[in-house]
């Protein structure tokens, strides 16, 4: 398994959402924030006799392979070195001695602590029902997405500059260089992407998208802002070594075309579609189940 560094520089063109989080697994091995994200998707224990094939035991509690398998992410299935399975083993053993140790001292009996869990429980069904009413409608054509670009050109006016790029992505200097040699022989640029950066990108040839200064680590910006469209450049960040094709620039001041703004608009769409969805729920609900707001309760005792 190569490394695998996931950075999100991009989220007009590919949809992204938004999300800004830097996930890095760098020589097969993961950096503490990933693995501290992937804690939380440890399962819980397991007190019978296993029906799976046991990792470790803590106390009466199993976890057994199969356990851990459905909770890795659809992404990174398959990818996860013994090394890195055994962190997230031992993670989950750490875990489990801390919440037997809670249960030992009667944490699980405090009243303030079961409120708090009880409204976690809440807080977790109100989200996962509005996510399936959201899904009923999540789906969006192409003519609704242009249909909203005409009739709201002036949302789309670009308020700074900003550039499109493609960039391969590496650990170290020798890689760059080999990466170097490679497109100076000849070869394409989407292609040694593809096969040799270990960004999420590669598997559109490197393509970011366009972007702006914000959006950018601030090396990664300047390199691109004094590069020459077509020609590749150099630049080195916190996640390694950038080799950097400029693609076009965008002038502050004019609309985007629906390229850029298509993951704008379809996060607008969505959205809308969300809260007239919860409403509509609301609605529904409110006609099965009485409601009464005691009006004089709420107003202070002037006497």
């Amino acid at each position: 398994m190569k490394p695998y560094i996931l950075v999100v520089i991009s989220t007009e063109l590919f949809d992204l959402k938004g999300v800004r989080t830097i996930l890095s697994i760098a020589s097969r091995r993961w950096t503490r924030a990933f693995l501290v994200a992937f804690i939380g998707l440890l399962p819980a224990a397991c007190r019978d006799t296993p029906s799976g094939d046991p990792l470790a035991k803590v106390g009466e509690s199993y976890l057994t392979s199969q356990a851990l398998d459905s909770r890795i992410p659809v992404q990174m299935a398959g990818r996860l070195h013994p090394s890195d399975r055994r962190r997230l083993v031992d993670a989950w053993v750490d875990e489990q001695l801390l919440y037997e140790e809670a249960v030992r001292l009667k944490l699980d009996e405090d009243v303030a602590l079961q409120q708090q869990i009880e409204q976690a429980r809440r807080d977790l069904l109100t989200a996962e029902l509005l996510e399936r009413t959201y899904l009923k409608n999540a789906d969006l054509t192409e003519e609704t997405i242009q249909q909203h670009y005409l009739e709201h050109q002036d949302d789309f006016v670009r308020d700074r500059p900003s550039l499109r790029a493609r960039h391969i992505l590496v650990a170290s200097r020798s890689d760059l260089g080999r990466v170097r040699k490679r497109l100076e022989s000849g070869e394409l640029f989407d292609q040694v992407a593809r096969e040799e950066s270990i960004d999420e990108s590669a598997e559109r040839g490197g393509d970011l998208g366009y972007f702006s200064e914000d959006r950018v680590d601030p090396a990664f910006w300047s390199t691109c802002a004094e590069a020459k469209v077509g020609r590749p450049v150099q630049a080195r960040t916190h996640l390694g070594h950038h080799l950097i094709e400029v693609l076009d620039r965008r002038e502050a001041g004019i609309v985007r075309d629906l390229l850029e703004a298509r993951g704008e608009i379809r996060q607008r769409i969505l959205s809308s579609r969300r809260e007239r969805a919860k409403q509509d729920l609301l609605d529904a609900i409110r006609n099965r189940v009485p409601v009464t707001v005691f009006e004089d309760a709420l107003t202070p005792d002037e006497s």
